[in-house]
């Protein structure tokens, strides 16, 4: 059974597996990737950004500094996300990985031990920041740098702006890397069938029509068309908010958004032969004509028998061309730290194109709006795959979702953390429910852990 709510050994798992493979890549001096050609200058002004102003010699002379590093990475996956890159702009600079989460436990941990991070991974928003009075906005101290914010992709900004926990739209991290979903397809089963490829831009209703198509069975083999994982991400094309901000109302029976999910979901369990209880979807068997999922930890990896590509993540018909809106991997600064500026220096490197085409080929989805970087995601691995070509230029085809309005009462509905929606899609489908019976079920249940959260505040 597929339950879509990753646990935090889900996250661990996850995030060990790519930057594991990221170290792989790393390992080659020679990667095949020519660093873009440094401006002297910032476009339209007579300036040096600070990062251009500290040449080689100016950081030999500065005295040893460690930027304190909390996130579930550990130090080998650390060296190469981070080090990997930095330790040449920045000799002085070393990062002590922590190895946990940014949560209460961990935080009452490291304080414990008279441990204070400096930069922080946010896996579960910034609300455990707010708590912990460690805040800090971003938006002057880059724009001091005259950090271009254009460069990153449109979206990207604004999910997490939306994600101030006062509501106020400032800049409380800086995205290191995206969250990427796309529509993944096996072409020997659409062969099979013979059936058309789908393409980049189909909405849920062709793609739902296009499963039952590859769906049933042949030479004893038992195909299903489409696998309901990350199916969560449909919810986030629709912008809505789960509970109200301001009384934690649980929204799900009153706002239309839901029950038009939980249509679909019933849709595509409803093709025959598609899904049953207690099913194990498995793209990589060869059985699943077509997978919703992450790109980070699939496309690199697939058996190289597998004959596959991918298109845009499906849309919905009356929302043409919007993709989901997705939170990226996220490292805020702790306002508390003493070395703001030289957190500042590592994570806008991040951010720099010679590093964002580095991560991208080894197979880190980049933040970045350019599009020559984008289409040569995990380019690294395919080459050494011996050059599959894949359309990834269409997983960019879209405009991300605008994101729904921040509510402290959740919930969340993230390919990483927990995504209480996405958890309540299997339940649903054994059920037996209407949709509107059982979002009123999900309301009763919510406001539960609603009452929970308040307490604690």
């Amino acid at each position: 059974m597929y339950v879509d709510m990753p646990k935090r050994m889900n996250v661990i798992l996850l995030i060990s597996l790519v930057f594991i493979l990221m170290l792989a890549g790393c390992s080659s001096t020679n990667s095949g990737i020519e660093a873009p050609k440094k401006q002297t200058q910032t476009e339209g002004s007579g300036t040096k950004t600070p990062v251009e102003q500290k040449t080689e010699e100016d950081e030999k002379d500065k005295e040893p500094v460690k930027l304190v590093f909390m996130a579930p990475w550990s130090k080998e996956q650390v060296e190469s996300r981070f080090h990997e890159g930095t330790k040449e702009k920045f000799p002085h600079i070393t990062i002590e990985p922590t190895g946990k989460f940014a949560d209460a436990a961990s935080f009452d941990e490291l304080f414990a031990q008279n441990v204070m991070p400096d930069i922080i991974l946010t896996t579960d928003g910034f609300d455990i920041l707010k708590d912990r009075d460690m805040l800090l906005p971003l938006d002057d101290l880059l724009k001091e740098r005259n950090f271009d914010f254009n460069k990153i992709r449109p979206g990207i900004m604004e999910a997490l702006r939306a994600r101030d926990p006062e509501g106020q739209g400032r800049l409380l991290g800086i995205p290191i890397e995206d969250v990427t979903v796309a529509l993944h397809y096996n072409k020997a089963i659409f062969d099979k069938f013979g059936v058309d490829y789908p393409t980049d831009g189909m909405n849920w209703d062709e793609i739902v029509e296009l499963a039952a198509l590859v769906t049933g069975e042949r030479d004893g083999i038992k195909y299903r068309g489409l696998a309901t994982n990350s199916l969560s991400q449909a919810m986030t094309q629709l912008s809505a908010n789960g509970t109200d901000p301001e009384s934690g109302e649980p929204q799900f029976s009153k706002n239309q958004a839901f029950g038009k999910f939980f249509e679909l979901a019933k849709r595509i369990a409803s093709i025959p032969g598609n899904w049953e209880p207690d099913i194990q979807y498995d793209f990589i068997k060869g059985d699943v004509a077509m997978s919703l999922g992450l790109i980070a930890n699939t496309i690199p990896h697939y058996p190289d028998e597998l004959d596959y590509d991918v298109v845009s993540f499906p849309t919905w018909p009356d929302l043409p061309g919007i993709g989901p809106s997705t939170l990226p991997l996220t490292v805020a600064i702790n306002k508390h730290s003493k070395h703001i500026d030289e957190a500042l220096d590592v994570l806008e490197y991040l951010l720099s194109d010679e590093q964002q085409l580095r991560m991208h080929r080894l197979e880190v989805p980049s933040v970045s709006g350019d599009q020559s970087i984008l289409e040569q995601f995990a380019a690294d691995t395919l080459e050494k795959k011996g050059g599959r070509e894949l359309n990834i230029k269409g997983i960019y085809s879209l405009q991300q979702a605008k994101p729904a309005l921040y509510s402290p009462y959740g919930p969340d509905i993230l390919l990483y953390g927990t995504n209480y929606v996405g958890s309540q899609v299997v339940p649903f489908l054994k059920s037996g429910d209407d949709v509107q019976t059982f979002l009123r079920k999900m309301d009763e249940d919510y406001a539960t852990i609603v009452k929970e959260r308040q307490l604690l505040n």
